[in-house]
């Protein structure tokens, strides 16, 4: 007589990825806090060549403290959010035709080079900040990446003050 065990079937849990946690307003696997002084260059994951550290499928959002502001000169006499100023930079800033002063980002691939993101398919457009704020689960684009952050602006040497903002990421499971 031979004996067997039998096992009840137990059928696989597939993990979520980042935006469907995102979209069922789970907690973000991480928040990370920024302060971008004087508007100045930034990005995730930080440090001067980062490797990539938003994965396809993962969702992002950013929650901006709408109180912080960067002056854009030595005389403190104009102030910026994160908007910047409703007005197209001209040559000489980084992105000409773009709001002046405004906090833009764009996706870069460790080694590939920059990725289109958002609803943009010219990889070298930035985007606004904004977008990541007022979209509930921003979609991370299809390949691996990082995220770099700055100001529109010509000359970051004579501004002051700081925007503050929190990078929100949802990975897959």
């Amino acid at each position: 007589m031979s004996t067997s065990m039998l096992f009840s079937p137990v059928p696989a849990v597939a993990g979520q990825t980042g935006m469907q946690k995102c979209m069922d307003g789970r907690q973000p696997d991480v928040s990370v806090p920024f302060t971008q002084t004087g508007g100045g260059n930034d990005g995730f994951p930080g440090g001067p060549n980062p490797p990539n550290g938003i994965f396809p499928g993962n969702a992002l959002h950013v929650v901006v403290d709408e109180s912080a502001r960067v002056s854009i000169s030595h005389w403190n006499t104009e102030f910026y959010g994160i908007d910047g100023k409703n007005e197209a930079a001209t040559s000489g800033y980084p992105f000409p035709g773009w709001k002046k002063y405004a906090n833009v980002f764009r996706m870069n691939n460790n080694p590939g080079g920059w990725v289109a993101s958002g609803s943009d398919p010219n990889p070298w457009n930035p985007h606004f900040v904004r977008e990541l704020n007022v979209q509930r689960c921003w979609a991370a684009p299809g390949l691996p990446v990082r995220m770099g952050v700055g100001m529109n602006d010509e000359n970051l040497g004579d501004n002051s003050g700081s925007w503050k903002w929190t990078l929100q990421i949802w990975r897959n499971d």
